[in-house]
């Protein structure tokens, strides 16, 4: 019969308390302990007199003395009577050995230790400690910190004892005294708000979430000493029924002042650890046992405690940590750029202008050579200008200018040319992402619902990069045959940054696009929020306009099922979809005018939505493109590289969802070939970016060798039309729907959530 972990461990504590050793007298000791109760502040506390804790009470934790002793959790340290129940994490799989603690603070208290030595220390482990607490349903484990009251701060270890022992932890599972400070798709972060500053209480449906959470908190917490590998911490874990949670104590100081005090009436020998922080104090002096009251123990608590003024930092950061993003702006042989504050590289400071060039295949900048270079600011305000920046790169608009950055910038070379990346948050990247694709006098609810799509597919980016760079599997955008080439255009380019500032990702011009403070409101209100489906973060594309229907995404990119990206009206109609694929139904489509949110000529509404460039371009729900014989022939030979000889037909052979073209033969004199997908024809097409690739083809005249004298692209919609339809959205704001509304039009069965 196999025995749960609860029922191994509780065998082992009965038979090694069966030896009358160490563990039996101490935890013998424990019924005749003197105890206390306090009230403090109208919450419950005890005073527990332990004179066999005075070795942990009083221990020396200083390195030297950490150094020159030997670990009392190794193997070679142990007592021949200690007994061991050896537990895998299903976590990290490492192996934990559980045994009973000599020096008991409760019945039932066991010490939890890794079974190799590693010092002390949370990082990479606090979902070991969720697992087990989830395999001890009836007990609380906790974790003493290397400075808050571990006595083994050079080997990693927790330790267990039954549920409800600890006030906080009673208070806690009651879910009293708890003020909300964060939730994200993770869980909830909680303020436990009992005796002093700086203590949290985490929930989260899963292992992965709290563990999330844990890190998130964690990488908010002040870090008083540098020598110092985590911040100052004592946590509580235990499971709730269906969920995991912990309590985690915060802190500013090791010891009380009290501890050290030269008047022996002052003198009160406590260190405080988990138990303490959570209500219970424990003193293995007669002496201190004495001296001890409530107010002193309170006094003692917020001492150690955070104080306020640091607790309200550290939730400030939690609420707005924002991850660093690497956003490719340009490439040049040469790069001329100005800081406008002092920017710090090497250890050494430069403000002004300054240019970099490539040196055998190295940056040259300030007569040095660079495999890459930093430049770092400290200042609030600082920023820096790239100049001659291209912008709209092969669009119609495609021009350049001078570009102003936040955040630092890095150089480095690639493919000959000096690319410059400005390393900034991603949150400060979004503001001028919505003003750039936006125009920043939109609607409220049409720039909150940018804002969490354009997070929701930066983060998406970077969760991909990752996997393409993990996969074992060479990832490929093009299909290439004699007779075919199908490519797609997504960010297989961006090996060396997250994403780039162009339209091949999201327009980012920096502090260039004036802001307002309308959008600076909407990051802050949607800030972490992101567009979810089946527990994960969504591929969240937009274009701007769908012309009626929504495309779906394998037409456009890899042949990849993502179900919130699904055909789609562009209204609240609920009559049937017209299957756009089949070529007939494609043109009544194309030439006719159907009821769509993006079918609108209203100026006032257009003006919100595209920037003074993007107004050059007036017919965006359906359109025109007429070329001549010549002009076609010049053009596809111009941008594919193929002489196909004059053009005899552009044939349709494959339509998506909203009649886009994913599959184009052109039939030259010279030869035919079919193209794909849709980027890939619509920039074969056109000088810049044909408007879409939602095209019917009408031939108009004889050439003097029988070939079609011009041919007019007769089309719909502006872009890929998957997603979300800007200038829909725009409507729909402008109608009154909440941005959630807004994007669960467009985004099939996903879901609003708040990530960070």
């Amino acid at each position: 019969m196999a025995f749960s972990l609860q029922e191994s461990i509780e065998l082992m504590f009965s038979r090694e308390l069966s030896f009358h050793g160490r563990a039996f007298v101490n935890n013998q000791a424990l019924s005749g302990m003197e105890i206390r109760e306090f009230d403090i502040d109208g919450y419950p506390a005890r005073l527990l007199y332990n004179p066999a804790r005075e070795a942990s009470v009083m221990a020396d934790v200083s390195e030297e003395t950490i150094r020159n002793r030997q670990c009392f959790l190794c193997e070679e340290g142990l007592s021949p009577e200690q007994l061991g129940t050896v537990w895998r994490s299903p976590a990290s799989q490492e192996d934990y050995i559980f045994r009973v603690n000599p020096f008991p603070i409760f019945d039932l208290h066991f010490t939890i230790s890794l079974s190799h030595h590693k010092r002390q220390q949370l990082e990479g482990y606090f979902a070991d400690m969720a697992a087990i607490s989830h395999d001890l349903p009836d007990y609380t484990i906790f974790y003493n910190g290397p400075m808050c009251g571990a006595s083994a701060p050079d080997h990693l270890h927790f330790q267990a004892v039954p549920s409800g022992n600890m006030p906080s932890e009673v208070i806690a599972r009651k879910g009293q005294h708890l003020e909300p400070v964060y939730s994200s798709i993770s869980g909830t972060i909680s303020r436990l708000c009992v005796w002093s500053n700086g203590s949290y209480v985490l929930r989260s449906k899963s292992r992965e979430g709290i563990d999330s959470l844990f890190s998130h908190l964690m990488s908010c917490a002040p870090i008083f000493d540098s020598s110092e590998w985590e911040p100052r911490v004592n946590v509580l874990s235990w499971w709730e029924a269906d969920h995991y949670a912990a309590l985690v104590h915060f802190r500013r100081e090791s010891r009380p002042t009290c501890f050290t005090a030269e008047d022996p009436q002052e003198r009160i020998l406590i260190s405080p650890a988990c138990v303490e922080m959570s209500g219970v104090a424990i003193v293995s002096s007669r002496d201190s046992f004495n001296l001890l009251t409530a107010d002193k123990l309170k006094s003692i608590i917020e001492e150690v405690s955070l104080d306020k003024i640091s607790s309200q930092l550290m939730e400030n950061k939690l609420k707005r940590t924002q991850a660093e993003l690497a956003v490719g702006i340009f490439s040049e042989e040469r790069i001329e750029f100005s800081f406008n504050a002092p920017y710090s590289a090497g250890g050494k400071s430069y403000k002004g202008d300054f240019t970099a060039s490539v040196k055998d295949g190295k940056v040259l900048f300030d007569g040095e050579i660079h495999d890459q270079i930093i430049f770092t600011s400290s200042e609030e305000n600082a920023s820096f200008i790239l100049k001659d920046v291209t912008i709209g790169v092969e669009f119609h608009w495609e021009r350049k200018e001078d570009q102003v950055f936040a955040g630092n910038l890095k150089l480095i070379v690639e493919k000959g040319r000096v690319t410059a990346i400005n390393l900034i948050g991603i949150e400060d990247y979004l503001i001028s992402v919505i003003s750039s694709e936006m125009s920043a006098t939109s609607s409220k609810q049409l720039l909150k619902a940018h804002a969490v799509i354009s997070r929701s597919w930066t983060l998406a980016q970077i969760v991909k990069n990752k996997e393409i760079t993990a996969s074992e599997h060479e990832y490929s955008a093009c299909i290439v045959t004699e007779d075919e080439l199908i490519k797609w255009y997504d960010r297989e380019d961006h090996t060396n940054f997250d994403v780039c500032a162009d339209d091949h990702c999201q327009r980012y011009q920096g502090l260039t696009r004036a802001s307002t403070e309308a959008v600076r409101e909407v990051i802050k209100e949607t800030w972490g929020e992101v567009l979810t489906y089946d527990g994960k973060i969504c591929d969240a594309r937009f274009s701007k306009c769908c012309g009626g229907i929504f495309e779906e995404f394998p037409y456009c990119w890899e042949d990849k099922d993502m179900p919130y990206l699904r055909k789609q009206f562009d209204n609240k109609s609920e009559t049937p979809l017209p299957d756009l694929t089949i070529e007939e139904n494609a043109r009544e489509w194309i030439y006719g005018s159907p009821e769509a949110f993006c079918n609108t000529t209203d100026q006032r509404i257009l003006s919100q939505v595209l920037n003074s460039y993007d107004q050059e371009t007036l017919n965006f729900f359906r359109w025109k493109e007429k070329y001549s014989q010549q002009e076609l022939s010049e053009l596809i030979k111009s941008r594919s590289g193929v002489d196909y000889g004059e053009i005899i037909d552009l044939v349709p052979l494959a339509r998506g969802t909203s009649g886009r073209l994913w599959k184009l033969k052109i039939v030259g004199s010279n030869r035919s070939r079919t193209i794909g997908k849709e980027l890939e024809i619509r920039r074969t097409l056109s000088p810049s970016h044909l408007y879409s690739s939602a095209f019917v083809v009408e031939k108009e005249g004889v050439t003097a060798s029988g070939a079609p004298a011009s041919f007019t692209l007769v089309g719909a919609g502006w872009g890929h039309g998957v997603g979300l339809c800007q200038i829909g959205a725009a409507v729909m704001g402008d109608l009154g729907y909440d941005y959630r509304e807004i994007l669960l039009h467009y985004f099939n069965g996903a879901s609003v959530d708040k990530q960070y």
